[in-house]
């Protein structure tokens, strides 16, 4: 019997009410409800992360890999620059910040590495680590480094504070940047209870951007895109309808993507995160995701659109996924479109 010929995906879209519990697959919650108070991210409302807040994890159906926690730099009370006089080459480790000799009086923005692809808008969700000190004297009063878990929240909505904003419109992923913020950019008379931000107090953060994930929109879905349809499949097979020019994803990092969920037989869209405005972030190592997810993600560049057909024992098992309408024995074909990794 001759298979299918490849068709648009969007000719026999199916539709997934729920999001059922897909294994090992996290999704990113920026537009959430807790996101916008900022009580489970270490964000108060129109304010940037403090210490003494309590962020959400990512959320995974097991526990994330151990991680060793990062040392924390020694910050020189004494040290001060004006204006960053170095190149900072993006790290996994908390970076230092020196305060600026003069306390600012508005917002200064300085990018000490240049990022890649296309900068911040509005409405985009924004992945960062930070340091933040008080820029009066250089004490830190937060880093996310040490929560193992970086930031998300959408700019221009009052989810951070002003100077975070401001300043970050135009940031494009991979870049760090620094920002000298001003008393009334940031918790003016009002700091959080329980920090060590005084009232008035101006800020200073050295930012790691992660990754620029622009806003959802459903007509983005690529349900136009020709696909094979895959039956019997013996091992995981990939490939990219787009090649993108950002970085590759890596064992052990975490991959920021868009995804389709498709039935290999019959091509089938049992989920569509573009219709959710809500992209997932994906832990490439054992146990943190599908099988056929972590093999065939392996080397994805930021920018790409990858195809990859698994069998059943590379997805969700022999029983396949009922409650997304995946039966027993039927291949999974996943559409990814990488928006950033870090």
């Amino acid at each position: 019997m001759d298979r299918p010929r490849t068709v648009p995906l969007g000719r026999i879209t199916g539709s997934a009410t729920a999001l059922v519990a897909i294994a090992l697959l996290a999704a990113c919650t920026a537009d959430s409800e807790t996101d916008a108070a900022g009580a489970d991210r270490g964000v108060a409302p129109t304010a940037a992360p403090v210490a003494t807040a309590s962020p959400a994890a990512i959320e995974t159906e097991t526990d994330p890999p151990a991680s060793t926690a990062p040392a924390v730099p020694e910050l020189d009370p004494e040290a001060c620059e004006d204006a960053p006089a170095v190149t900072v080459p993006p790290t996994d480790e908390p970076l230092d910040v020196l305060r600026p000799c003069t306390l600012p009086e508005e917002l200064g923005v300085y990018v000490v590495n240049e990022g890649s692809g296309p900068g911040a808008e509005n409405g985009d969700t924004l992945i960062v680590d930070y340091t933040g000190i008080r820029a009066v004297d250089g004490e830190m009063f937060d880093m996310s480094y040490l929560r193992g878990v970086p930031l998300d929240f959408v700019l221009g909505r009052g989810g951070v504070i002003l100077g975070w904003d401001v300043g970050l419109l135009g940031a494009r992923t991979g870049e760090v940047v620094k920002l000298d913020i001003p008393g009334d950019m940031a918790y003016g008379a009002s700091p959080p209870s329980g920090s060590t931000i005084e009232p008035g107090d101006a800020l200073t953060f050295l930012i790691q951007v992660r990754a620029v994930i622009p806003a959802a929109d459903p007509a983005d879905a690529p349900l136009d895109l020709l696909v094979q349809p895959s039956e019997g499949a013996t091992g995981v097979t990939w490939s990219d309808a787009v090649i993108g020019e950002g970085a590759p994803i890596r064992p052990g990092q975490t991959a920021v993507v868009q995804l389709l969920l498709v039935r290999g037989d019959n091509l089938k869209v049992l989920l569509n995160t573009w219709e959710r405005s809500d992209p997932f972030q994906i832990i490439m190592s054992e146990g943190q995701t599908l099988p056929g997810m972590l093999e065939g993600l392996d080397g994805a560049t930021v920018g790409s659109t990858r195809v990859i057909a698994m069998p059943p024992e590379q997805a969700f098992g022999p029983d396949g996924e009922p409650g997304l309408g995946l039966p027993a024995g039927i291949d999974l074909i996943v559409v990814a479109e990488v928006l950033g990794v870090y």
